[in-house]
């Protein structure tokens, strides 16, 4: 049985197709390789060549006839770098029409391949084509043009191999921004001055400005308090002074403040990277509701073609005597310029150890390759990738060496940049405590973070494999179904929606999930990322909050109820016993003032005093109903406060000095002032022996009004009551009802004032009614 050819290994086939190379547009540094490769051999024809199973690509090519420039490609008939990959070995053949493998090769009639050189092109250990140079002609191709051609090849092989990792650097940051774009978190990233370097949309969302609006500008003026700038502002001062920061990776509660002027707490967890200089990452939430909206992101920086190769041919001392223009563009320096100078002088040289172990190590095995550091014109250091070949001097005159620079410095920074950002992507993605989750096209899992996995009951490895629907309540899976169907139609980028996911162990958990498609460079899908969200917990507190809230609307209904039977019984009171009540006390005065026998007279006098305490506890009952149904009210007006006292003393059939100036007046409603005054000395009557006084004291504005008595004062644990609605003394025989007193103070509050009591000297009681001068 035949092996299968080396050309039609499908793990080959794809490492070229990999590359990009077989549908981009043509690579500049390709191209200056195969022009010098042509210009150094003498060689009318150079290609790099890629070979897929049916067809080789010209990825470069100089000095093709039109027809097949044009075409950029032959099928696999006109090909001699195919047994270049067959063989993994280089090709050299002086007369391709002698030669039994290649002589019925249709090349060599259609596009006039006689003499073929061919070196491998291996990337990443595949062979994925030929570096080749081809003559017209028969010809012996020499062993340092062989040599030359090889180190071509390896700068070729170097500049596909940076296209590639280029390539693979923009999917990357696509997940990335893809990452960043279906946070829930805000995510903000500053320097060490405090300029905002990148903002999401989650940030958009909770500080009220658009990442347009928020890069550029200092992150205290954003979101920080003002009373807390100074801090922000010393601390970042301390960062730049010492290279550290004392808060670089903790979580941290902090106040913020939004567009709006609102301020309210955050949650941030926050990171700090070094990748050439000191960036803050930081993750952020309100903390003030608790709705987890927690985020996932990541920064990613761009990596940047390598220029084309420098070739440089010199003496074995340093002495240049060759500069390509790949050189002249890599350094700087025009070929006038440098030819007959010392390369190591003037490119001050780094060498990995001292140069005359590298001189050593090049005599010994002809060969020598490294990283070197050069420097530019313009002062700039330069990485290399530096090979040197020794070979004979093309005039005789003794050794040389070929010099082959590939410029790195790009590439190097990139990996260490690469190298910070998945660092980056490593912290964030396993310690976010908001579930994410990358699954492929097919629905299963590929990565998944801690918090996801806890949250249904798994360990992240046992979910590595499992399909999203597994987990997945089934009656949610055909909407889940539809709209990643959306998604790759291209009806949205994103979706939200609630659902269910099953737990291990059987019960379901209440989640909201934002999922986003991941597409390629050439927008091809790639894959989902998802951010999950428990709210199990939430909806349980929306349910009780629901039934709470019913059942306080039914709670509100019977009061309501109630409240109309009080005002009903309040108009019984106020017509069914005012009216009866009025016409005995009217025909009890109209008795007074005949001449009634002793007998009789006091009989007409404790009626008389029985009807008016009806009458005053009718009276206090509808103040209170008017206070619990808010209905009470005070028009008030000046009021003669010395003729208002008089008045309520004939109204408490009292006799006691009052000490007021005639000129006084109260701001008040005068039937509410009777009321309070009737009160308090008929509290003095039941409680104190009798009021013994009346003063009228002025402090400003406020007039107070004392009502004085002897009796045995207020109990020392009934004083912080003493205005509360039903409190009596319960060691007195006086009769009452607990409710004076409270609608005294009701009533003086209506009127702008306040009452309260203090003890008398020597024993006794003052209630004091404080109001409001009219003038």
């Amino acid at each position: 049985m035949v092996d299968e050819r080396r050309t039609e290994h499908a793990d080959r086939i794809a490492a070229v197709k990999g590359t990009g190379l077989l549908h981009r547009p043509r690579a500049p540094g390709l191209d200056r390789l195969t022009a010098l490769a042509s210009r150094l051999l003498n060689a009318p024809t150079a290609l790099v060549s890629l070979v897929t199973g049916d067809r080789q690509v010209f990825a470069s090519q100089f000095g093709l006839a039109k027809r097949w420039a044009e075409a950029g490609e032959t099928p696999l008939s006109h090909s001699f770098c195919q047994y270049v990959v067959d063989d993994d070995a280089p090709l050299v053949v002086s007369d391709a029409r002698t030669d039994a493998r290649l002589r019925n090769n249709v090349a060599i009639t259609e596009i006039g391949v006689i003499a073929y050189a061919g070196i491998p092109i291996c990337v990443g250990g595949q062979t994925l084509g030929s570096f080749c140079a081809i003559d017209g002609h028969p010809r012996t191709w020499s062993a340092s043009e062989l040599e030359v051609l090889r180190d071509l090849a390896a700068a070729v092989a170097s500049e596909i191999a940076l296209i590639r990792a280029a390539d693979e650097a923009e999917q990357n940051a696509a997940t990335i921004r893809a990452i960043l774009e279906v946070s829930h978190d805000a995510f903000v990233s500053i320097d060490a001055t405090g300029t905002v370097l990148e903002w999401n949309p989650a940030a958009e969302a909770l500080f009220g400005y658009s990442r347009r609006q928020a890069v550029g500008l200092d992150i205290a003026t954003l979101i920080i308090p003002e009373s807390h700038r100074e801090q922000h502002t010393e601390g970042l001062a301390r960062v730049r002074a010492t290279g550290e920061s004392r808060l670089a990776g903790q979580r941290l509660q902090l106040p913020a403040m939004d567009r709006a002027g609102r301020s309210f707490p955050i949650e941030l967890t926050l990171q700090a990277t070094h990748g050439g200089r000191l960036i803050f990452h930081a993750f952020l939430h309100d903390i003030s509701e608790r709705r987890d909206a927690e985020e996932q992101l990541r920064r990613q920086a761009e990596l940047i073609d390598a220029a084309p190769a420098a070739i440089i041919v010199r003496d074995i001392d340093g002495t240049i005597r060759s500069w390509n223009k790949g050189a002249e563009q890599m350094y700087g320096w025009p070929a006038h310029a440098v030819l007959g100078r010392n390369i190591n002088l003037l490119l001050d040289t780094g060498f990995p150890k001292d140069l005359p172990e590298v001189e050593e190590s090049l005599g010994a095995t002809g060969a020598w390759q490294g990283e070197v550091t050069h420097r530019h014109t313009d002062g700039r250091t330069i990485v290399s990738l530096s090979r040197h070949v020794l070979r004979p001097a093309a005039d005789g005159s003794g050794p040389e060496v070929i010099e082959t620079d590939t410029d790195i410095t790009e590439q190097r920074r990139a990996q260490e940049d690469l190298a910070a950002s998945e660092r980056q992507f490593r912290v964030q993605f396993h310690q976010s405590t908001i579930g994410q989750a990358l699954t492929g096209l097919d629905g299963g899992f590929r990565h998944v973070n801690e918090a996801y996995a806890a949250m249904i009951g798994y360990s992240p490895d046992e979910l590595y494999g499992l399909s999203k629907s597994a987990i997945t309540h089934p009656e949610d899976r055909a909407e889940d179904t539809r709209l990643t169907a959306g998604l790759f139609a291209g009806d949205s980028d994103s979706y939200e929606r609630t659902k269910r996911l099953m737990h291990r162990r059987g019960h379901p958990v209440d989640v909201r999930v934002g999922v986003r498609l991941v597409r390629d460079a050439d927008g091809r899908a790639s894959h989902l990322v998802g951010i999950v969200q428990d709210i199990t917990e939430q909806l349980r507190v929306e349910r009780e909050r629901d039934i709470a809230l019913a059942e306080l609307t039914e709670h509100n209904e019977r009061l309501e109820g109630a409240n109309l039977l009080k005002l009903d019984l309040m108009g019984m009171l106020s017509h069914d016993i005012g009216t009866p009540l009025s016409t005995i006390i009217g025909y009890g005065e109209r008795l007074a003032e005949q001449d009634l026998p002793p007998a009789a007279g006091g009989a007409l006098e404790k009626i008389m005093r029985a009807a008016h305490r009806i009458d005053r506890l009718r009276h206090s009952v509808l103040a209170m109903c008017s206070l619990d149904g808010g209905v009470i009210t005070a028009q008030r007006r000046p009021v003669p406060l010395a003729a208002a006292l008089r008045d309520a003393l004939d109204a408490a059939d009292a006799e006691v000095p009052i000490d007021c100036p005639e000129e006084t007046e109260v701001s008040a409603n005068p039937a509410h002032l009777q009321q309070i005054m009737v009160n308090f000395l008929t509290n003095a009557a039941k409680y104190g022996g009798g009021a013994t006084g009346i003063t009228v004291r002025r402090t400003g504005k406020r007039i107070a009004v004392a009502v004085h008595d002897q009796g045995a004062g207020i109990p020392a644990g009934l004083r912080a009551h003493l205005f509360d609605r039903f409190t009596r003394a319960g060691d007195t025989g006086a009769q009452g009802h607990g409710l004076g007193l409270h609608i005294v103070a009701s009533l003086a509050e209506a009127n702008g004032g306040t009452v309260q009591h203090r003890d008398n000297d020597p024993h006794g009681s003052v209630f004091i009614l404080t109001l409001e001068a009219s003038r």
